[in-house]
């Protein structure tokens, strides 16, 4: 039968499926076919030999047009006249379009490294890779797949930073880079991923062999005592700023972004606790993390509640409703401190050190002070199993650090 969008239409369904076969004077090319159905519903399909007679299925008649199925018989004789099944190589293309459909963009892995790192990272570092990320990676990965992502690639990201003169944010940035494709090859060779396809389709960290020298920004620097002294009864630091190293130092050195993101919700006084919520926590495993509140850091609080933002942060953003205060508005202050005083610069995470410091002069243990601080064990037991909240440990140590304070700041 000559087959033309006329005669098609005019084929009858049947009580039973028959097939009309269009005419053809080749051979070994295979041959177009309607396939009726009792429905009225029509079928494109291709017949051929290999191994046999052999029929597949092209297209709906409707859906697909006479010309997109002579141009489909066209391509699929092509593959039979090279000597190929053309049911096989269907298969073929089928599975490399689910393959391909399954895989995930570069982009997409950045994403779903996100929701990861959003679960288990502190709110800080979280921020800073993706501010990173956003100016230093994203831009320049547009519709590529991870496995093209070559050291050479990563090497050129990472130098593009370096040599602008931010050799320490380079460094940052590789580490960054390092732990997002750690989490993709992690993920790809989980058991639950086992006889699946991969996601990420990386079997080698491509950060793995860059390396290069940064400065070592490990720090150093702690008060003494009698700098201690000096800062605690300052009249020259700015308020919110001098409020800030009161009451942190009065929490024993808890970190920075712990103390200067809280909210009055966090300062429980009836039972004298702050909490730090989980996500604020650099160690998220064992959960939140409570501090004892001292009569000392209680009356740094009691100013801090009358200068609070409209939603309860004590170092609120000065246009931004409901966000904390910039960090940088700390080490900024600190720094025109110490260069005006003629003092040793400090940032404000060495407050911490100080503590931790002072805290071991005082005659506190390292186990309290560890507690106090959060500085968590490594060992299975208190990993997985102890769930105990040391509060009691933490008031002793807590009031003993508050009565060293109190003797050295002449309180």
């Amino acid at each position: 039968m000559k087959f033309t969008d006329r005669s098609i239409q005019a084929l009858k369904p049947k009580d039973k499926v028959y097939v009309v076969t269009a005419d053809s004077d080749s051979r070994g090319v295979g041959r177009l076919q309607v396939k009726i159905y009792p429905t009225g519903t029509k079928k494109f399909q291709y017949q051929f030999f290999f191994d046999g007679r052999k029929r597949m299925e092209i297209g709906v008649y409707g859906a697909m047009s006479l010309a997109n199925a002579r141009k489909k018989i066209t391509e699929l004789s092509e593959i039979l006249q090279n000597g190929k099944n053309p049911k096989d190589e269907r298969k073929k293309v089928e599975i490399e379009k689910a393959q391909l459909e399954a895989k995930r963009t570069l982009k997409e892995m950045v994403e779903d490294f996100y929701s990861y790192i959003d679960k288990n990272w502190a709110a800080s570092t979280i921020n800073r890779t993706k501010v990173c990320f956003k100016a230093d990676l994203l831009p320049f990965i547009n519709n590529i797949y991870p496995e093209d992502f070559t050291p050479d690639f990563a090497r050129e990201l990472i130098y593009k930073v370096y040599n602008r003169g931010a050799k320490v944010k380079s460094g940052i940035f590789r580490s960054d880079l390092m732990s997002l494709f750690k989490f993709a090859v992690d993920f790809d060779n989980s058991p639950a991923q086992f006889k699946k396809e991969s996601l990420y389709n990386i079997s080698v960290n491509p950060i793995r062999d860059i390396h290069f020298d940064i400065p070592k920004s490990a720090g150093q620097r702690w008060l003494d005592e009698n700098e201690l002294h000096t800062l605690w009864h300052s009249t020259t630091l700015p308020k919110m700023t001098h409020l800030y190293f009161k009451l942190n130092i009065a929490l024993a050195g808890q970190r920075v972004c712990e103390v200067y993101r809280s909210k009055l919700d966090e300062y429980d006084f009836k039972e004298n606790i702050f909490t730090i919520p989980v996500e604020r926590i650099k160690i998220k495993r064992k959960g939140e993390h409570i501090v004892p509140i001292s009569p000392l850091a209680k009356s740094v609080i009691d100013e801090l509640i009358l200068l609070r933002g409209s939603e309860g942060h004590f170092w609120p953003h000065k246009y931004k409703v409901g966000e904390s205060a910039h960090i940088s508005t700390l080490r900024m202050a600190l720094e025109r401190y110490c260069v005006k005083h003629e003092m040793t610069i400090f940032c404000p995470r060495d407050l911490r050190r100080t503590c931790k410091t002072l805290m071991a002069k005082s005659g506190i243990s390292k186990h309290y002070r560890d507690l106090l601080q959060q500085h968590t064990k490594s060992d299975v037991a208190s990993i997985h199993y102890d769930r105990y909240d040391y509060l009691k440990e933490k008031r002793e140590a807590i009031d003993h650090w508050t009565e060293y304070l109190t003797r050295i700041l002449k309180l």
